[in-house]
């Protein structure tokens, strides 16, 4: 970690730390032990002259408008729900889980491979190609496989699956129905080595694991995975119904009606259509009201627009832990102001 930060620092943004004060989101169920060690590195091994430690949730809901709202935050690796009340999380809402962007992509990957008979073949193994029909095979020269790791290999294959659910990824707006979605359109989507497939019900099926994970989730591909416990994962809409079960009962309406949802795993075409309509479902009479970034780069970067807007207040300079501080409490310092 150590060296990443003086890279980035030194290397990338081509600035002196002793300069600058730092600030710093975390998650929002981050460890004690990591936020001291985190102040401790900033301070000792940096020498930055003040720091700040604020919730990503938080951050998230300021970018948005929204000093209290429910925060849906769905990145790669983990979906949360976090509620925010006046700026201050809500600690004993926080629900999270590994049924993220990664995970359905390697459900998508084991799912071509084994259902389609489609190897992913990544770009850089591919040194020329032909055009050729749909449902054809692939007509390719491949590059002798340089000297990469399995895991560069698959970082590659796991690109192109990303690509793929941008491209062709859809949620049904309401009821999943699949005689109705078998009708739908298919979609077109070639891959690397030329070879391209009309997709029709397995576009739908992927982003349906968010909503419907324990029906949708492909137990075979995730065998693999340690982390994803079917019996408690819930889909996204429950997942924020059972938070907002978790708080007092006079803040739920307030959360409901300030839905912020965030994270890059949020942007398949409907998503938003989708958990307005089931958190209706769960919760009749109640006014649901879903704020969403319609631009990509504010919706994946939600947290650090909230940050830096946050910082360049002109009250912001107030809540900086200084290094005389630091010095005086040491990293518990961090646990009074930065809640």
């Amino acid at each position: 970690m150590e060296q990443i930060w003086n890279y980035a620092f030194h290397t990338r943004l081509r600035i002196e730390p002793a300069e600058h004060p730092l600030f710093c989101t975390e998650p929002s169920w981050n460890a004690k032990e990591n936020r001291h060690k985190l102040a401790e590195l900033a301070f000792e091994k940096f020498q930055f002259p003040a720091f700040f430690l604020a919730s990503d949730a938080a951050m998230t809901a300021f970018a948005a408008g929204r000093p209290t709202a429910l925060v849906l935050s769905s990145g790669g690796a983990i979906t949360s729900a976090v509620p925010v009340y006046d700026g201050f999380v809500l600690k004993k809402g926080i629900l999270k889980q590994d049924v993220a962007g990664d995970f359905i992509s390697e459900q998508v990957l084991a799912h071509l491979k084994r259902d389609l008979n489609i190897e992913i073949l990544p770009q850089y193994l591919i040194k020329s190609k032909k055009p050729v029909e749909a449902g054809h095979p692939a007509d390719i020269v491949l590059r002798t496989r340089p000297e990469t790791t399995d895991s560069f290999h698959h970082f590659q294959q796991l690109r192109v699956i990303h690509e793929w659910k941008e491209s062709v990824g859809q949620v049904a707006e309401s009821a999943y129905d699949e005689q109705t979605i078998a009708m739908r359109p298919q979609k077109p989507f070639e891959f690397p080595d030329g070879t391209n497939y009309n997709f029709g019900a397995e576009r739908w099926n992927a982003p349906e694991i968010m909503f419907n994970p324990r029906r949708y989730i492909d137990t075979a591909a995730s065998a693999g995975s340690a982390l994803i416990n079917l019996e408690q994962t819930q889909g996204v809409a429950q997942l924020i119904f059972s938070s907002v079960g978790l708080c007092d009962v006079e803040l739920r309406p307030l959360l409901l009606n300030n839905v912020v949802v965030a994270g890059g795993n949020t942007l398949w075409q409907g998503y938003n259509d989708r958990l307005n309509w089931e958190l209706t479902s769960l919760t009749p009479g109640s006014k649901i009201k879903i704020h969403a970034p319609g631009n990509t780069t504010e919706r994946k970067c939600s947290s650090w627009l909230g940050g830096s807007i946050l910082a360049s207040l002109g009250t912001f300079h107030q809540l900086w832990v200084s290094r005389k501080e630091y010095e005086e409490y040491g990293p518990s310092i961090i646990d009074k102001k930065c809640h």
